[in-house]
């Protein structure tokens, strides 16, 4: 009887849910703290400069973008925002991870977040997510590639 016990009990745990618990590096837990703090602020600046690394690689549902510069990268964030500010973009708020895996210098990481519009209202889907691919340059992450699973401008 105890082995049967036992036995449930595992199936129980292996079975639970544990998005939750996932354990992130701290220095990468900042950088997506700054990173969602500069995209609500639109400081497209700082996430050229802080946050994504070049050449960084969009992949979206239509296509796949290679931007082999900083000034390629900024161009793109420029105009993304643009949109985002014409349908009345507020700010994003991360609410948790969905997966992380990480190597020596790699990371790979899936943020699930909401965007609000400048009343704080939910804009768009409730809760979104976008897929990230992080290189560690110096000690420091930054993100080379980003997997949208929502469009990025609505």
């Amino acid at each position: 009887m105890k082995k049967l016990t036992l036995i449930l009990i595992f199936i129980i745990y292996l079975s639970c849910d544990s998005k939750s618990d996932l354990n992130v590096d701290n220095a990468i837990e900042q950088t997506f703290s700054n990173y969602v703090e500069y995209w609500s602020e639109g400081d497209f600046d700082k996430i050229v400069n802080e946050i994504y690394g070049v050449p960084f690689v969009l992949y979206t549902q239509e296509s796949t973008m290679v931007m082999n510069t900083e000034k390629e990268v900024k161009d793109f964030l420029i105009s993304a925002f643009e949109t985002l500010d014409s349908n009345n973009y507020g700010y994003s708020i991360r609410n948790k991870w969905e997966h992380f895996k990480y190597d020596k210098n790699l990371s790979i990481i899936e943020m699930n977040f909401t965007r609000y519009l400048k009343d704080s209202t939910v804009m768009g889907a409730n809760e979104r997510n976008a897929s990230y691919i992080l290189r560690k340059y110096n000690g420091n992450h930054k993100i080379v590639g980003m997997i949208p699973h929502t469009p990025i401008s609505e």
